[in-house]
């Protein structure tokens, strides 16, 4: 075992140690001692400091306090919160006020004008802003007064721990004091370094924390081992505050909020988040809030997120405001890179049709022999606004006479039949959602044998909004047309349709030897001539999915050969 008595022969600085580390034993048994002695009446009541609560932080779980150290608050002190109330006695309506104990409360973070607590078991009501609070401060100790024998003899000596009810933690110490009365020097450097790890944030935690390390000095001079030292988080000779952790991130998305955390040693009071955008000179401090013993965190909002990259760096604060960079410095930031949001787009809808139109066209004032009519159903399927826009079939019934404007105007012959029944299969791709193209492929039966035809069209905006349509058709044994369409939609349960045709149909593609009657002919042989027709169609949207329309039409071949039109059209999609 260690000889103290000839350690203390060795040198003045041991015997300095020593003798501070019975001054500190002295303490705390002065501290237990000094209450066996008999007190005054005015020196035994406790101080009463009052404060308020300011404040409910992180739902409840933090209170902030106007106690302070300017008012003798410490860290890890107790207080008392208490609920007044004032009420109106309701016979007599006189104001009552009284207060209600709520609960205990235990001061964490320490400021000069304010302090954070938490509560310390269940408090019987919930905190609320106003609620009092009350630190009791030990007296003094007075003068003692000699116990005077009266008819029931001295007044009994109290224990040492119920003096120093006031202040649970020089209990542990001088309760630590007493176990170590004898105790070897190995023994009492175990017995401190366990207290401060602990209790990192106590009253005595510095001061048992450097006498350990002195003793463990005394020991080495001595030429002796000492015990293997356990490193203690946040208790070392330092004077400024140091980064304990960090995670470092590289990215962040665009306009998402970003929170930075940061873990500091014991001697950091707060942090800042010092932020801005890559190119500016400022830079915009956020304050960083509390998330745990010696952990804080702030959030970047998302609105700050908008550029290719940031540039940050941390503060820590000390209790005398002073500041120090922990993470980066304002002129090396750290950076982090903003990256585009992912942009999620709702999948698209395959959308079902189906529709029938029909139309009747006269192109000589209702004579009936230059006219047609044609009727069409189709079936299709809507995948997207790019790519394979949409697939449709159908069929369709063409039923027309026609002739040269000569045989029938001038040599009065009737038209010439023209008939067509056919089928259809149609493909619409969109190269852009502003821009598509329409082929359709046909195939049917005339009078007298097989033909077939198509359309190309080019779609000029979207086909669920306003667009253009232009075109043209080739039908064999009927004849040619071309055609620009105007789609309206900026009235959703009215569309508009709007259409101009150029044709040489119904009886504008093949020849044909009429029947003769004496010798000439009875019907026009000669090919259709080219007119123009004019149409307006007008729907209604019943439900989201069904519209029924009408359409009116104008068209001729001349001023003097020309007539009316009408037809209708109904349409459901799902």
């Amino acid at each position: 075992m260690f000889d103290l008595e000839n350690g203390l022969n060795r040198g003045s600085t041991r015997a300095r140690l020593v003798a501070a580390l019975a001054a500190l034993c002295f303490l705390g048994i002065a501290t237990g001692a000094g209450a066996q002695t008999k007190t005054s009446a005015s020196d035994a009541a406790p101080t009463e400091i009052t404060g308020t609560v300011l404040a409910l932080e992180e739902e409840g779980e933090e209170l902030i306090l106007d106690l302070g150290s300017a008012q003798g608050a410490t860290e890890g002190a107790t207080v008392e919160i208490w609920r007044p109330l004032k009420l109106k006695h309701p016979v007599t309506g006189k104001v009552i006020s009284d207060r209600f104990r709520i609960g205990s409360l235990e001061l964490g973070q320490v400021r000069p004008s304010m302090s954070i607590a938490t509560a310390t078991g269940t408090l019987t009501r919930t905190p609320e802003k106003g609620d009092l609070v009350i630190l009791r401060k030990a007296p003094a100790p007075g003068k003692p007064e000699s116990a005077t024998p009266g008819a029931g003899g001295a007044e009994p000596a109290k224990p040492a721990g119920d003096a120093a009810g006031a202040d649970p933690e020089a209990i542990v110490i001088a309760t630590m004091f007493d176990n170590l009365k004898g105790a070897d020097l190995v023994t009492r450097i175990k017995a401190y370094e366990d207290y401060v790890r602990e209790k990192p944030n106590g009253r005595y935690a510095r001061v048992l924390y450097e006498e350990a390390a002195s003793l463990r000095r005394l020991i080495e001079a001595d030429g002796k081992p000492g015990p293997k030292a356990t490193p203690i988080k946040g208790q070392t000779m330092r004077t400024e505050p140091a980064l304990v952790s960090f995670s470092r991130p590289t990215a962040a998305v665009e306009g998402t909020p970003l929170e930075l955390a940061v873990e500091l040693d014991d001697l950091a009071t707060g942090a800042i988040l010092h932020v801005r955008t890559k190119g500016k000179q400022t830079y915009t401090p956020l304050v960083m809030a509390s998330a745990g013993p010696g952990y804080w965190a702030a959030t970047v909002p998302g609105d700050r997120l908008v550029s290719s990259e940031i540039e940050y760096f941390i503060e820590a604060t000390m209790e005398s405001g002073a500041a120090k960079a922990v993470v980066g410095l304002p002129s090396a930031p750290e950076r982090i890179e903003i990256q585009d949001a992912p942009k999620v787009s709702k999948p698209e809808k395959r959308i079902a049709s189906a529709m029938l139109l029909t139309d009747f066209a006269d192109y000589n004032g209702l004579k009936g022999n230059d006219r047609v009519w044609q009727t069409e159903g189709t079936f299709g399927l809507r995948y997207g606004d790019t790519g394979v826009r949409a697939l449709r079939t159908g069929f369709g019934v063409y039923r027309g006479v026609g002739g040269s404007l000569n045989d029938l105007d001038t040599l009065g012959l009737s038209g010439r039949p023209v008939g067509l029944t056919y089928g259809y299969l149609e493909t619409e791709v969109g190269f852009h959602r502003l821009f598509g193209v329409i082929g359709r492929v046909a195939i049917g039966l005339l009078d007298d044998g097989i033909s077939g035809g198509g359309q190309i069209l080019f779609r000029i905006g979207n086909d669920r909004e306003t667009n253009l349509v232009l075109g043209g058709e080739l039908l064999g044994g009927v004849g040619l047309r071309g055609f620009t369409q105007l789609e309206l939609n900026t009235f959703k349960r009215v569309p508009i349709l709007v259409r101009t045709e150029v044709t040489n149909q119904p009886a504008g593609s093949s020849r044909y030897r009429s029947p003769l009657e004496n010798g000439e002919p009875t019907q026009s042989q000669e090919e259709g001539e080219v007119g123009a027709r004019g149409i307006v169609q007008v729907g209604y949207r019943l439900t989201p999915g069904l519209v029924v329309a009408a359409r009116v039409s104008f068209q001729g071949r001349t001023i003097n050969h020309a007539g009316p039109g009408f037809g209708g059209a109904v349409g459901y999609e799902w």
